[in-house]
């Protein structure tokens, strides 16, 4: 009987594990695609002229039944991955990044990538050794520009990989990265 128990104990806590672990990972999920979102509105007047310019960009999860289907290339000006995924959600990929401070290219592996839901963590390592932890999210990135909010003259619908990449050091900024599938 008391094994019962202490069985019952153990599936109960089990169950309870692997339903914050999926919380943890769309939590995740949903913040990294909040963050990718960006709105900027401009008005310039002069004389008798008067600019104004207006972007909204909003992100959705995309997530997919089949992981494999995450697979192929990814890219957007100086930045590249190829992504090999299973239907298991592990995945390798290579590729490149490109510093926005000195134009640099460093190219890099995937290691240890895993993808859930439409959350792909891993490390980068790129040429040289060094590692950095790697999280991005699997969107579809929808952007609308014109003169202002009630006059949107394009929206544009893509699908890809969004991620935020940061710096630290003398300078410390970060940089919103949009790779589209190709």
């Amino acid at each position: 009987m008391f094994r019962f128990f202490v069985l019952t104990g153990l599936l109960v806590f089990a169950g309870f594990a692997m339903t914050a672990a999926a919380q943890d990972t769309n939590q995740r999920t949903r913040d990294l695609v909040a963050s990718l979102d960006k709105t900027k509105y401009k008005k310039k007047e002069k004389v008798n002229v008067s600019v104004e310019v207006y972007l909204d960009i909003k992100n959705t999860p995309a997530a997919k039944a089949n992981p494999a289907d995450y697979s192929g290339l990814y890219d957007a000006d100086g930045f590249r991955l190829r992504l090999e995924v299973a239907s298991d959600g592990s995945a390798m990929g290579s590729g490149f990044d490109t510093l926005v401070d000195s134009g640099k290219t460093l190219n890099f592996e995937l290691k240890n990538a895993r993808i859930d839901g439409a959350l792909l963590t891993a490390a980068k390592v790129y040429d040289g050794g060094r590692e950095e932890s790697f999280e991005a999210a699997f969107v579809h990135r929808t952007s609308r520009t014109g003169k202002n909010p009630n006059d949107v003259a394009t929206t544009d619908t893509k699908f890809g990989l969004g991620f935020i990449q940061s710096a630290q050091g003398n300078e410390t900024w970060t940089n919103r990265v949009f790779l589209e599938k190709r």
